[in-house]
């Protein structure tokens, strides 16, 4: 499935959203932000519970609403959620892998082990974003893109849904891009594997922001 959200898109969403209240409504305007940032985790282990494909359209179409620009964000999404579509995603992942004369040695099992890895997850949900020969119009673009992927995230964890956003190097392959019909002016910006989970793990030490914090000198001076 592949489908491509503009702002035009607005007035039909909102009329599909009448008939619900704002607590009904994803629990958007009730939403604790700062609780739900904090208690957020990437899942890697995903129960086999299905992911129903009307949700994760229901969350991308939310994340888009929630993003505060009123320009055009244009990027498209594709599913692999049935058997099928798993394996050939698992397959064109893996081709590279099997192609390069370095890794040539990887046991088969270890790839069996990749593959089945990619097939149990209940869902996958790549994003593309649309590029631009204007360079700054292809970065604000995709920073956009980003922002609604962090979005969905989070409204996902709302819904008790994990996510992993992965952005593996195997998957920049020619092998890919031509099963997802890559065009030249887009990028792929990463995939979601969703699945539900039946415990959160742990949270990490996180980078205090002190750490991350400079100054310009105000005599002129270097940073």
């Amino acid at each position: 499935m592949t489908f491509i959200i503009k702002n035009m898109f607005a007035d039909a969403i909102l009329e599909i959203l009448k008939g619900y209240s704002s607590e009904q409504w994803l629990g958007v305007e009730c939403m604790n932000f700062v609780k739900t940032i904090r208690e957020r985790r990437s899942i890697r282990k995903f129960n086999s519970i299905p992911v129903d494909q009307e949700l994760v359209i229901e969350l991308l179409y939310a994340a888009r609403q929630l993003y505060p620009s009123t320009e055009e964000v244009a990027f498209r999404s594709v599913y692999a959620g049935t058997a099928d579509s798993k394996e050939r995603l698992a397959v064109s992942m893996l081709e590279p892998l099997v192609k390069n004369r370095l890794v040539k040695w990887l046991p088969e099992k270890v790839r069996d082990f990749v593959r089945k890895r990619v097939t149990d997850i209940p869902g996958h949900l790549i994003i593309i974003a649309s590029t631009d020969a204007d360079r700054r119009k292809s970065d604000m673009n995709y920073a956009a893109v980003c922002g609604i992927m962090q979005n969905f995230q989070l409204l996902a964890w709302q819904r008790r849904l994990g996510t992993l956003w992965d952005t593996e190097p195997m998957m920049q392959s020619k092998e890919l891009f031509e099963l997802l019909k890559l065009q030249p002016n887009e990028r792929l910006v990463g995939i979601f594997h969703l699945g539900y989970f039946d415990k959160a793990p742990r949270a990490r030490a996180r980078t205090q922001a002190e750490k991350k914090w400079t100054m310009i000198s105000s005599r002129g001076g270097a940073i």
